[in-house]
């Protein structure tokens, strides 16, 4: 098997995707460590931290989708 050097390249919607895809694990994280929590400051501050990570998933949704419109062009 021969190995072949590949020039690999890495586009603005890629990267808006790897960045959406980490947002919905930290959400995914998020939400299951409120489930485990006993102390209400711990809930709150998940809850706010909840709500911060949903902001930035759908910003970045929106730029994945401007993304996707311009590479169409």
């Amino acid at each position: 098997m021969k190995l072949e050097k590949r020039e690999i390249t890495l586009n603005e919607f890629d990267s808006l995707k790897d960045a959406f895809y980490t947002e919905k694990t930290l959400m995914t994280e998020y939400v299951h460590a409120i489930s485990k929590t006993v102390r209400k400051e711990t809930r709150n501050e998940l809850v706010d931290l909840i709500k911060e990570v949903a902001e930035d998933m759908l910003f970045v949704r929106d730029l994945m989708r401007g993304s996707a419109i311009e590479n169409e062009e």
